[in-house]
């Protein structure tokens, strides 16, 4: 694995424990079951349909996940990146995460600066961002397109997250997320996706 990706792959398992810690709030009572794997061990959700995850809900149902982890300095941008094509100009070129976007729910979140937590984030319903999509002639419509050298060679588009709003359940706004210190009688007292209705006054992202 190149020392890039290497890089990656630690941010991400670093920053876990925090995106759970949203879940929890938004979804008391889940637990979070990772799909990906290495090799033959890629779950097959993940590799043929882009699920990362399971939100494991206590009613024994369960919510199919795509994540996707940014570092603070991009939240400058406050874009949504959208992978599009692997391997660009290469013989190994193949449609990237759009073409197999099968999960629920996306969440997308921007870690702070120390990296203990996630300073801002969305949960966004994928069928409704297909939707959007689709009523706006295409993904070309919403974004532009982008090179990443540094993994794979890879394009995606670059979306402004204020234009995918409508596809939102819920971001860092509505919900309050308790800190790995909080104690549990405090965390029963925040809000969850289920009483967080935003009011016309709510500043925007």
């Amino acid at each position: 694995m190149e020392f890039k990706n290497l890089n990656t792959v630690k941010f991400q398992q670093k920053m876990k424990p925090a995106a759970l810690r949203i879940y929890q709030a938004v979804f008391p009572g889940c637990d979070l079951e990772d799909l990906r794997g290495e090799g033959v061990r890629v779950h097959i959700l993940d590799k043929e349909f882009g699920i990362d995850s399971l939100i494991n809900l206590p009613s024994q149902q369960w919510i199919t996940l795509q994540e996707k982890y940014r570092r603070h300095d991009a939240m400058c941008y406050m874009d949504f990146t959208q992978e599009y094509m692997n391997g660009v100009g290469t013989p190994y070129e193949s449609p990237g995460e759009w073409f197999k976007l099968g999960a629920q729910l996306y969440f997308y979140g921007w870690a702070n600066a120390d990296e203990t937590a996630f300073e801002k984030w969305l949960l966004m319903d994928i069928a409704k961002y297909k939707i959007l999509v689709e009523r706006a002639g295409g993904i070309d419509k919403l974004g532009k397109i982008r090179q990443n050298n540094l993994h794979g060679r890879a394009s995606f588009y670059a979306i402004p997250v204020k234009k995918l709003e409508s596809c939102f359940i819920t971001d860092y706004r509505w919900v309050k997320i308790p800190t790995h210190e909080t104690a549990p009688a405090e965390k029963d007292a925040q809000m969850t996706l289920f009483d967080c209705t935003p009011t016309a006054t709510e500043a925007g992202l």
